[in-house]
């Protein structure tokens, strides 16, 4: 019998399987071709991409610390020590879980253990700028709970925190839940504090989408008002997407951490944690603050651009990373629109956004600037984004073509690399 299949864990992959590793050579080169504007998008720093691809994706990381009954554990057991004691002193958490494989899963088990099976949530309307898993109808956390929405009000696209109010005072929810997928403003927190406590209920705040910014002091920090908060360690923390962090309450600790594991999965994965925990001493930096800085400013003067250029926006603007364009009134579908401004270069998704009277569609445009602030564009580039963004959405050419668009998109990305990393 030959067993020489020493092979089989030497080959390199372009050796091993050409189809894929050529599959991923041409992401790189599309990555570097283009323009990213994907709100949910960044690029992860080259220490967490060598802690996630290390010897630790080896390692049974089952459990939680101390792992007695897993035999040479105690490396990983110091490498998830410092990073939840990392997460904590980062955003002033009584205690932190670093396990999750998504936020998703994330956002699943806190509302798993700190409500009963079938009991009522309250939560930001994803169909408003919400997330699926805040008690979509489609999505688990909608299938197990009772859940009601609150979402939007006026021609500025407020949130409306007295409906919000009202509901919970008729509703008396267990849980209310709010963060932001694709709305462009900040979620007043400290709010829908006043409206938990008036109905007895908990408050869980997702912040997937401003954690970047809530480090930088650049957004209210909501851990000290809610009673959990949630993130993805991507979007603008700018680490690798394999993760969710659960901040919460030393009281709600136990019962979160057993939701998450065993509860919903097993091992988080020790090369995860490792890339977390590097991740956090990174963004404790004051270099991450600028960036941060930098990233609400281009959204921002990209917000200008688009209104300048006379493209209506949901929210009215934004003070956060992220656009969203409002195109209810008219435009192409989705599938359409998306697949038009990748042919020009430029890479942006589209979002559902809630039912206006008097206007017959449903399509925003969501942009966001962390992807291309990390890659080095500047205030200019992202006024000139405004501008041809324009042109490719509504078809008016105003002082540009398309074509001359196409090239402006080529020219930024050229000269704005995707970091070594």
């Amino acid at each position: 019998m030959n067993r020489d299949w020493t092979a089989l864990f030497t080959g390199a992959l372009g050796e091993v399987d050409p189809q894929i590793g050529e599959a991923i050579a041409a992401q790189v080169a599309q990555n570097d071709a283009t323009v990213n504007l994907i709100a949910s998008e960044s690029y992860a720093p080259r220490s967490t991409l060598e802690a996630e691809a290390s010897t630790l994706v080896n390692c049974n990381s089952s459990g939680y610390p101390p792992r007695d009954s897993l035999g040479g554990s105690g490396i990983i057991d110091l490498i998830e020590a410092i990073a939840v004691e990392r997460a904590c002193e980062l955003f002033g958490a009584e205690h932190a879980n670093i396990q999750a494989l998504s936020s998703t899963i994330a956002n699943i088990a806190v509302v798993r253990a700190l409500v009963p099976r079938g009991g009522r949530i309250l939560s930001f309307a994803p169909l408003a700028g919400g997330h699926m898993s805040h008690g979509a109808a489609r999505h688990l956390s909608g299938q197990e709970f009772e859940v009601r929405h609150f979402g939007t009000t006026g021609p500025a696209d407020d949130i409306d925190y007295d409906a919000a109010d009202a509901i919970a005072r008729e509703f008396r929810p267990q849980m209310i839940v709010a963060g932001s997928s694709a709305y462009p403003r900040m979620i007043d927190f400290d709010r829908l504090r006043t409206i938990a406590d008036d109905c007895g209920a908990l408050l869980f705040a997702d912040i997937a989408h401003v954690a970047g910014l809530v480090v930088a002091g650049l957004h209210p920090d909501p851990v000290p008002v809610c009673d959990v908060v949630a993130t993805s360690t991507h979007k603008t923390l700018c680490g690798p997407r394999t993760g969710g962090l659960v901040l919460c309450r030393r009281k709600h600790a136990e019962a979160i951490d057993a939701a998450l594991s065993p509860g919903l999965q097993a091992a988080g994965g020790a090369h995860i944690v490792a890339a977390r925990a590097v991740l956090f001493r990174l963004v404790a930096r004051p270099e991450f603050g600028a960036l941060m800085r930098a990233v609400v400013d281009h959204a921002r003067m990209l917000a200008d651009a688009l209104a300048a250029a006379g493209l209506p926006l949901y929210g009215g603007g934004t003070n956060t990373h992220m656009v969203v364009v409002d195109l209810r009134d008219a435009g192409p579908q989705g599938g359409a629109l998306v697949h038009h401004l990748f042919e020009h270069g430029l890479l942006a998704n589209t979002v559902t956004l809630p039912v206006a009277e008097g206007r017959p569609g449903r399509l925003g445009l969501r942009l966001g600037s962390t992807a291309m602030t990390i890659r080095g564009a500047e205030a200019a580039d992202f006024r000139a984004l405004g501008a041809g963004i324009a042109a490719l959405v509504s078809g008016a050419s105003g002082r540009r073509t398309q074509g001359e668009v196409r090239e402006m998109l080529r020219a930024i990305a050229a000269r704005c690399p995707v970091p070594a990393g």
